[in-house]
């Protein structure tokens, strides 16, 4: 009886501690069941998070991919980690090649010229405003460098294009001035020296007569072309084929290219018409060839090529002068100013002022030693 007793007191210790741990295991596996749904939670928070996060990143790439400006992000150790597309183009990098080098090592330069930054890259020279930002994180350690290079050299272009209408403006008034005050009596010196010429006719004095007359005609000349310049032009716009009337001015120089031994090229045919003054545009063609006729040494080359660009005709005049200075490229489109020593400075002032009133530019690029590259904007109205 004793151990019937014992016996079922053992299952009834058993029962209760199965209960127990029936208990346990239902609360442990609610907890298992809480846990899960909770990392389930944390991890659909998580997704949700890196989501944002990569999308975060995407706007932010978008938005430095299509900025103006040219960016360049480094590392610590100024390694490039990125660079948008205003970057490519600008510096002529491509991204795969750029990202893990080291900034100093890509193919640039920045150089200082006076107040100004000038970058240097694949044989071109822009203006460039630079800016340089350091990335702090959290803590204010340094993470990395931004770059930043806007192109202003359009900006500088017309800036410089500016001022030297103001000067072109206060010039063509004092030059008005001047050939009004000196045209009058000049005709009267004229006048009495072919008069004296006629009078002395067979004579041993009367080519002395006849030289005062015709250094008063290069005077005049001299007079025509600052009037010429000083007087607003008011072009007679019609359509005009551009290619003939540079074949026109061509032709004119050809004795004088001809008599130097000079090569003049012609690049391939290209048609184009603008709206302008045939004549006026002639004048143009005339001083910007004759003024490279003059830099190229005999038997030099100069070529003449005419292409469309972005709906522009384009007409560059190529000579193997000695180039000119860097300071004085800004001069050389202001009157009376000449590197040459009997030149008077009006040519390419006077082609400047026709080729704003045909709302067309000029741009310049020189070496020196090397010659230059004289490039003349026309607004197209039409091309083959």
């Amino acid at each position: 009886m004793e151990e019937i007793s014992r016996l079922n007191e053992a299952f009834y210790n058993f029962t209760i501690a199965s209960k127990s741990l029936e208990t346990y295991y239902e609360k442990l596996h609610e907890k298992v069941r809480y846990l899960t749904i909770e990392v389930e939670e944390k991890n659909r928070q998580l997704k949700e998070a890196l989501y944002d996060a990569e999308e975060a990143k995407d706007y932010l790439k978008g938005i430095l991919q299509s900025l103006g400006e040219a960016i360049i992000v480094l590392d610590p150790d100024e390694n490039v980690t990125m660079i948008n597309r205003a970057a490519e183009e600008l510096l002529g990098l491509d991204t795969e090649y750029a990202i893990g080098k080291p900034f100093n090592s890509l193919d640039f330069s920045i150089e200082n010229e006076g107040a100004d930054n000038v970058l240097v890259t694949k044989g071109r020279r822009y203006n460039v405003i630079l800016s340089c930002s350091e990335v702090l994180d959290s803590e204010g350690l340094v993470r990395g460098h931004v770059i930043l290079l806007q192109d202003i050299t359009r900006i500088k272009e017309l800036e410089s294009q500016q001022e030297r209408n103001h000067r072109l403006i206060a010039m063509g008034e004092m030059a008005a001035k001047i050939v009004h005050e000196i045209r009058s009596p000049l005709c009267s010196i004229e006048l009495y020296a072919s008069m004296l010429a006629k009078e002395l006719e067979g004579t041993g004095h009367v080519d002395l007569a006849k030289g005062i007359s015709t250094g008063i005609r290069s005077l005049n000349n001299v007079l025509t072309n600052m009037l010429f310049f000083a007087r607003p032009q008011k072009p007679l716009f019609k359509v005009v084929d551009l290619g003939k009337t540079i074949e026109e001015s061509v032709f004119m120089l050809m004795p004088l290219v001809e008599a130097r031994s000079i090569r003049l090229s012609r690049g391939a045919a290209c048609r184009a018409q603008i709206s302008g003054d045939s004549e006026l545009l002639k004048q143009v063609f005339l001083n910007i060839l004759l003024n490279a006729i003059q830099v190229t040494p005999e038997g030099g080359k100069i070529e003449v090529v005419m292409r469309i660009e972005e709906g522009y005709a384009v007409v560059e005049v190529n000579d193997e002068g000695e180039g000119i200075r860097h300071e004085n490229l800004e001069r050389i489109f202001d009157p009376f100013f000449s590197t040459k020593e009997k030149g008077a400075g009006l040519g390419l002032a006077i082609a400047s002022k026709i080729m704003q009133a045909h709302g067309g530019t000029i741009k310049v690029k020189s070496e020196v030693g090397k010659g230059s590259c004289f490039q003349l904007y026309f607004p197209a109205e039409g091309q083959t």
